[in-house]
């Protein structure tokens, strides 16, 4: 489908996933008159949002199934999603973007890493290990502490461990390992954590959002600044790297590209995501088009928009439950603070660091929105 309407499809465009994410590409398809699709479970936060919800789950096969015969692309709010359910999709003839293919490399942090080497671009040094006693053999190689992360399905740093020495080794690889082994990884001493989202289309052509400095909060993204304060030079050397990775993974869509800006101004990549990321949320606001828009545009083959800021500088704080129980946030007082703007993801109960908004501002510069998206997100009571 290059940008013509969905036909005798229901949707036209099927988002396997109901959560946050697709909460907000909902919301962005709705002025361009554009019927999108979710597959989940009643009360998620994109079934109000959704042009109808294919009610299923996105780990069954069957369900993803149902969801490609009627919708004319299908896309993914996560990167979890079966390459194998995907593929049957493919075969019955809808397309999804991005490719199966692509994403059971991707959906593997092994498989993922391996990929990104071989394209050539800098990653940590990295090795798999299938038992405990070999991440500690990879440690002695890599030096410690040590990164183990989960093959599959580890997201917020859920899927993560630090091993500060091989006492640590044990207890993390037999919490991660889902039989395949675990991803062992170098610790890579940087000086801050970037990102950027590629947006991409079938037909060719890319465009770059700005380079942003992602800070985190026990492994989950907890603000970001825009543009990030880095040097010209790494700025630049960061942008080649996220476009290249992001055309090694055959990104469609909008792909997120993690990385590690280090002491001496190089930069690897850390992690891809697929999907819109949590550090694009800033572009609703802050830039001509949103991600979520341009994930629309991309993987229904239309042109790309402006990913031009529309202010020299912006932030974004991710709203973290603090608290176990019911949502119960407060809406006025953060309202009342000029230039900030609150998304909340209707999620009706409150867990520690569960995503349950965020806050975006708009400002000179990155400092001083960050400083208003601070004070706006204190006062939601979450």
């Amino acid at each position: 489908m290059s940008g013509d309407r969905a036909g005798t499809k229901q949707f036209d465009v099927g988002i396997a996933g109901a959560g946050q994410l697709a909460r907000m590409t909902c919301l962005a398809a709705w002025p361009l008159g554009l019927r999108v699709g979710v597959l989940g479970q009643p009360g998620e936060p994109a079934v109000p949002m959704a042009a109808g919800l294919v009610e299923g789950d996105w780990q069954s096969a069957e369900d993803v199934a149902r969801l490609g015969a009627v919708s004319g692309v299908v896309t993914l709010e996560n990167e979890f999603v079966e390459a194998s359910a995907l593929a049957a999709v493919e075969a019955a003839g809808t397309p999804v973007r991005p490719g199966a293919d692509a994403l059971a490399r991707v959906q593997d942090k092994a498989l993922q890493k391996e990929m990104l080497r071989d394209a050539g671009l800098a990653v940590p040094r990295f090795m798999v290990a299938a038992s405990a006693d070999a991440a500690v053999a990879a440690g002695e190689q890599l030096g410690w502490p040590l990164m183990l992360k989960a093959r599959k399905r580890g997201y917020d740093g859920y899927g993560n461990a630090t091993c500060e020495s091989t006492t640590d080794v044990g207890p993390a690889f037999e919490r991660l390992d889902a039989g395949e082994g675990v991803l062992v990884e170098e610790w890579v001493p940087f000086v801050r954590e970037l990102a950027v989202m590629i947006a991409r289309r079938p037909s060719g052509g890319s465009l770059a959002y700005p380079i942003v400095e992602t800070r985190q909060s026990h492994h989950v993204c907890h603000e970001v600044l825009v543009p990030a304060p880095s040097e010209p030079a790494v700025i630049a050397a960061a942008g080649e790297l996220a476009a290249a990775a992001a055309e090694a993974a055959e990104g469609l869509g909008v792909t997120g590209v993690e990385m590690f800006e280090l002491e001496d101004g190089r930069v690897m990549v850390n992690e891809l995501a697929p999907r819109p990321h949590n550090s694009g949320h800033y572009s609703i606001e802050a830039c001509e088009t949103s991600q979520f828009e341009n994930h629309l545009r991309g993987v229904l083959d239309l042109p790309l928009g402006s990913v031009a800021l529309r202010q020299p500088g912006a932030a974004m704080v991710n709203l973290l439950g603090t608290y176990e129980g019911p949502a119960n946030p407060t809406i006025g007082a953060p309202l009342a603070i000029p230039k900030s703007h609150l998304h909340l993801y209707g999620k009706t109960d409150v867990r520690i660091r569960r995503k349950m908004g965020h806050v975006t501002a708009l400002g000179p510069d990155a400092d001083t929105a960050l400083d208003i998206a601070e004070r706006a997100a204190g006062e939601v009571g979450l």
